[in-house]
């Protein structure tokens, strides 16, 4: 495998503080579009004596925000470092092996992270208004289209675009991998504005990172994004039981997963890390080749 310079993986742009405020811009513009919305909901309920419709809940309608504000940020990426668009992000060439290693990464690690939400939310409860958000936009048994928009096709190109494809690429440039891999997935944290997340999208974050540093494609990292996503989707729909990951009433209290479930978690990262490193070994520097030797190669 070529090494990173030859596979063009850094960009000279953004350094870190370029790259907070790609995010700071993410934010500003889901909040300048969210605004009517609240204004609506505001008007429906008082101006016309109607339930409020929580437009600010729908998954289509906070989809297509997240559109306008990762293209805007993603845009002044690709500006600052002078990219056209279809050659700004390298797909890279993914294997099956590397595919499946990453898919029973993501299914451990949704297990386990499942059960960190649990720990979470039993230290710092969840508020009333955040799970109303959460149910609606992740959880509802309806809209299920709307949330397939919203978290397996926008969420993960808008984020990795960004994250992957633009901050940590410029990064690389300014840092060592781990730091660079790092900082990316506090800044990826960050853009959930949400410390019940934080934790998961941290975790996500650096296997994102990791996936993209031993493949060098963006691909990939859009492909597991939306892949543990899915898993979310579909595991809320399955008529399934199982305290603390499905078949919970009410998501303010806490329960725990069961031992044995943590344990196959664990089980299943472990299996996935060690399929993917195989599939996905580290790149290789060519050796420098040595000068010629001037003066012994004469012909008599």
């Amino acid at each position: 495998m070529p090494s990173c310079a030859n596979m063009g993986r850094n960009l000279p742009q953004p350094g870190f503080w370029m790259a907070v405020l790609l995010v700071a811009l993410v934010l500003i513009v889901q909040v300048v579009l969210s605004i009517p919305l609240g204004i609506l909901n505001l008007v429906i309920e008082h101006g016309l004596h109607q339930p409020p419709p929580h437009l600010e809940r729908q998954p289509l309608l906070v989809g297509g925000i997240n559109l306008v504000a990762f293209g805007a940020a993603i845009a002044l990426g690709l500006r600052l470092n002078r990219l056209p668009l279809r050659h700004a992000f390298p797909i890279g060439q993914i294997t099956a092996l590397q595919v499946v290693g990453v898919a029973v990464t993501l299914l451990g690690g949704n297990v386990l992270l499942s059960e960190v939400d649990n720990v979470f939310r039993a230290l710092l409860p969840l508020p009333q208004w955040l799970w109303n958000l959460v149910k609606d936009l992740f959880l509802s048994q309806d809209k299920l289209f709307s949330r397939i928009f919203l978290m397996v096709i926008v969420a993960p190109l808008g984020e990795e675009l960004l994250c992957r494809g633009i901050i940590l690429r410029g990064l690389l440039s300014r840092h060592r991998p781990a730091v660079a891999v790092v900082l990316t997935a506090l800044l990826f944290a960050a853009l959930h504005c949400n410390p019940w997340q934080f934790l998961s999208a941290l975790f996500l974050g650096i296997a994102f990172g990791w996936f993209y540093l031993r493949t060098g494609s963006i691909g990939l990292c859009v492909l597991a994004h939306a892949f543990c996503n899915g898993v979310a989707i579909v595991v809320a729909a399955l008529p399934l039981n199982i305290p603390g990951l499905v078949g919970t009433e009410d998501y303010t209290k806490v329960v725990f997963q069961p031992w044995w479930l943590d344990c196959a978690g664990l089980v299943l990262v472990l299996v996935g890390l060690w399929t993917f490193r195989r599939a996905a070994p580290p790149a290789q520097t060519p050796p420098a080749q040595a000068p010629p030797i001037i003066g012994l190669n004469k012909t008599g």
